[in-house]
């Protein structure tokens, strides 16, 4: 019997709004049928008639098929609605599944539809700040106390439907009748916002009652006036000089009457306890300063002053739905007291992660608290904050003395795994620290664990790199003064992270970034949102080989995980327009202009790979990804192959001499290994070139963020498996292992951003949660686990399992929920004895290749003649001898 499990809209569990799409339905196929022979998708507006298959206003009917999803098309849904729907299957033999549990979905509002306007406290200093007149709000930063907004609604009756549309130029919490709504942070994320802004969805019916009802919301600077990135000659108010709000309000009552309350002038705003919150310097907190009941009915609002309603400079952006799950809380660690120095409480909390501490305590009022943040400590046991730079990530917190307080801030964060504490003042009770670690609430789609604790500990740090920075973009680092979506540490990292966690509507929201920041001549950006990185230009930064290559390599990507061509159709001109970019400049077949920033293969370490060498074995690999991405959406293909002849031609006879690259590093040989540029022939004589220059390392790694991905993938397939998992498990400088062995939680920026011998590397540049050396977390899994998409089955429809069996890992047990259904691969290995057990979700199938020098192999009960099988759904179980 087949079970549809999640049901998702735009690939979300629930879609703040459609953005004009027709919906996208999807689903996930589980049970023990062979497959979906058929589905129904109905949608309607009443949760009990979709729970029994009755739709008012979708019925696909059944429709044969195997594929789990579907898109509407019948008449387009009204906006300002919420639609129930749900699915029914049918397996092989006929059997119905009966319908899933209905799951709900926002239409959302059309831009016709907006009636609120934007809100803001009156205007300020450009500076973005009041005369400074030595009251609490005046700080060194500049930087704005938090607004607090309300206004007063009085309604006839209890409403038997309300929606609440809800955004901000800056962050925003949102109260109805002093009670918060939503578990969202960092709302609403961040975009271009002259360009657009996206806009959050809640059901807000049961918070409403007849009588006086208050609306109202606390407003942070975040990355819109706040300060962020690296540029401190421009440190903030890249977008504007003061935080907006927007927000409208649909109430319908029984009698089908709609009321619609807005955000304009009649709102009011003050100031309170949040003295400031800012990304970089931190928050202040004087409790002393809260409002009691300013959310709530019956509050004297005659200090607060009225809002100014407004148009944003250079113009109102336009509002999206919320195209990606919400910022939420996703895990707490409680902080361990290590010592005491210079009169600083260390706590260290186990785990590097982007958050903020919480504080609980028990003090005098005006008792001052102030928390510093490090990732790491210095030999003497003290915070390492060089590496911070320009970051403050300061919270300070006074007490309001009435008995056991807490504290959180609410508009900043940061990357630390310690905290210090100093008190100034004498607390009652012992102060307790919990960590807190936030980001973009992709869910878990893929749980795997080792025989080898050093394997396991890696596989940790590459999630916890992709927790702290899979926030709202993908960012490079949360801590110091950047945190810039960097598209080459993205792409890099883009097969693993769809692994560990559904990226799919990440992806689809960062397209749309990418895409912001692309230039007239086409020139995809070095990192998106675009304008921090240079506030100077009037035009966003043109990106670098490997970094504007991104949106070709991840939109390629997407599609092989996820099936979806909406993204390559949506983008395909995008795409081509880069190329043409690039060719404009380069006839001659080798990528030797408009190269912008080229970074080459960043922060290797050993001998530098030729920057151009680099960007034009790129170009190759762009040339034979438009030529896949055409085919998959119905271009001609012949313009790609055509192009990806001439570059390969071009780059054999610029760099290939007398059986070695002119650029004779581990990067240059794996880029040109895996991207297939060499002709085949002279494929084995760079494959003994690169084994060669491994040896002389002492099997060390001497790559960068670009060539850090093809390490294990290109060695095992050309040099062999058992040197693959040499290189995971090495331990000695440089290595994944060495950062390890020296306490690392999370993934290092630098191979040598601490070592025994040096200490630390430059404080200008050395994050410890920086992800593109995690990019070896996909080997693993499509390797070692032997899970792996396939270009014949997009999706996974079809998988390639090629497993790496090896008595050093000793164990794998991996499950990988993918859109088609949930792949399990199970391995172990005792004494010269192997057991393998793969299991395909229904309709999927797999290609199977095992490693070459197996002894007889046993598959379901009888005997394998060759190394190669295809499997149909279902489990299937292995049995083999090892060779010696």
């Amino acid at each position: 019997m087949l079970k549809p499990l999640n049901l998702r809209v735009a690939a979300l569990d629930e879609a703040s709004g459609l953005n004009g799409e027709l919906p996208r339905f999807s689903w996930v196929v589980s049970g023990d049928a062979k497959a979906q022979s058929a589905f129904r998708v109905v949608a309607g507006t009443d949760r009990e008639s979709i729970a029994e298959g009755r739709g008012d206003l979708f019925d696909s009917g059944r429709r044969e098929g195997d594929w789990p999803g579907v898109t509407w098309d019948g008449a387009p849904p009204a906006s300002d609605r919420a639609i129930w729907w749900s699915v029914a299957l049918w397996d092989e033999d006929g059997r119905d599944s009966g319908f899933a549990p209905p799951v709900r979905f926002f239409t959302g509002l059309r831009a016709e539809d907006w009636e609120a306007e934007w809100i803001a406290r009156y205007f300020v200093l450009p500076a973005g700040r009041d005369v400074p007149q030595g009251n609490r709000y005046d700080n060194r930063f500049q930087a704005r106390p938090a607004d607090y907004l309300r206004r007063s609604v009085e309604l006839g009756e209890k409403p038997v439907r309300a929606f609440a549309y809800v955004t901000a130029l800056g962050l925003y919490e949102f109260f109805i009748n002093g009670a918060r709504v939503g578990d969202h942070v960092m709302a609403p994320g961040w975009t271009d916002y002259h360009t657009r802004v996206e806009y959050q969805t809640f059901d807000v019916t049961d918070m409403f009652a007849a009588g006086e009802n208050v609306v109202g919301a606390i407003l942070g600077e975040g990355w819109y006036s706040g300060r962020i990135g690296h540029n401190q000659r421009r440190a903030g108010n890249h977008y504007g000089g003061r935080p907006a709000f927007k927000c409208q309000i649909h109430l319908e009552y029984a009698d089908g009457r709609v009321e619609t309350v807005v955000s304009d002038g009649s709102w009011q705003t003050t100031q309170g306890p949040i003295l400031y919150s800012d990304f970089l310097a931190g928050e202040a907190y004087d409790a002393r300063l809260e409002i009691d009941g300013w959310d709530k009915a019956g509050f004297d609002t005659a200090a607060w002053q009225p809002v100014e309603a407004f148009i944003p400079e250079p113009g109102a952006p336009a509002l999206d739905a919320q195209r990606v799950p919400p910022a939420r809380e996703v895990a707490r660690f409680e902080g361990r007291l290590l010592h005491e120095k210079d009169g600083m409480r260390i706590f260290d909390f186990s785990q590097n992660l982007a958050g903020y501490a919480e504080l609980r305590v028990s003090a005098p009022a005006g008792t001052v608290f102030r928390l510093r943040f490090a990732e790491r400590l210095q030999e003497d046991g003290g915070l390492y904050l060089d590496n911070m730079r320009y970051a403050v990530n300061e919270d300070i917190y006074i007490a309001r003395g009435e008995g056991e307080e807490v504290f959180k801030p609410r508009f900043t964060f940061r990357g630390f795994q310690y905290a210090g504490l100093t008190v100034e003042g004498a607390a009652e009770s012992e102060p307790q620290l919990t960590a807190i670690a936030i980001q973009t609430d992709t869910p878990v789609r893929g749980t795997i664990e080792t025989g080898n604790p050093l394997v396991n500990q890696l596989l940790s740090n590459i999630v916890w790199g992709q927790r702290g920075n899979f926030l709202s973009v993908p960012t490079d680092c949360p801590q110091r003064d950047e945190r810039y979506g960097w598209s080459a540490d993205a792409q890099v990292f883009w097969r693993t992270a769809g692994y560990n966690m559904d990226v799919e509507a990440f992806l689809n929201k960062w397209m749309v970034d990418l895409a912001d920041g692309q230039s007239p001549e086409g020139a995809f950006p070095d990192v998106a949102p675009t304008k921090p990185l240079n506030p100077y230009r009037l035009t966003p930064q043109p990106g670098a080989p490997g970094w504007g290559d991104a949106p070709i390599i991840v939109a390629w990507h997407h599609f092989l995980r996820y099936g979806d061509r909406d993204l390559l159709v949506g983008n395909y001109d995008r795409l081509v327009a880069w190329m043409d970019y690039i060719e404009a400049a380069n006839p001659d077949g080798l990528r030797v202009n408009r190269n912008n920033n080229n970074y080459g293969d960043w922060l290797n370490v050993g001998p530098k790979t030729d920057p151009f060498l680099v960007a034009s074995a790129y170009w190759v690999h762009l040339a034979d990804l438009m030529e896949k991405i055409a085919g998959a959406t119905g271009r001609d293909r012949g313009r790609w192959q055509t192009l990806g002849e001439k570059l390969r031609k071009a780059f054999v006879d610029a760099y290939w001499r007398d059986g070695r690259l002119v650029s004779d590093t581990q990067t240059a040989y794996l880029l040109a290994l895996d991207f297939a540029i060499l002709p085949e022939a002279e494929r084995g004589e760079a494959a003994h070139r690169l084994e060669a220059l491994f040896e002389a390392a002492d099997w060390h790694l001497q790559t960068g963020f670009l060539g850090v991905r093809h390490v294990c993938p290109v060695v095992a397939d050309h040099i062999g498996p058992a040197r693959a998992v040499d290189l995971l498990l090495k331990e000695t400088y440089p290595s994944w292992g060495f950062s390890i062995a020296h306490g690392a939680t999370t993934i290092w920026e630098r191979w040598d951003g601490w070592t025994p011998e040096g200490g630390f590397q430059s404080p200008n540049m050395n994050s410890f949660n920086h992800y593109a050396y995690g990019a070896v977390g996909e080997w693993i899994w499509s390797r070692l686990a032997g899970i792996d998409w396939s270009e014949a089955g997009p999706g996974y429809a079809h998988v390639t399992a090629r497993p790496v069996f090896d008595r050093r890992i000793g164990h794998v047990a991996a499950a990988y929920e993918a859109r088609t259904g949930t792949v399990e691969s199970r391995w172990r290995i005792d004494g010269d004895a192997g057991e393998w057990e793969l299991v395909l979700p229904p309709s999927v199938t797999a290609d199977v290749e095992l490693p070459e020098g197996l002894g007889a192999v046993i598959v379901d009960d009888a005997p394998l003649a060759g190394r190669r099988i295809r499997l149909a759904a279902g489990p299937h179980s292995f049995r083999f001898v090892m060779s010696a």
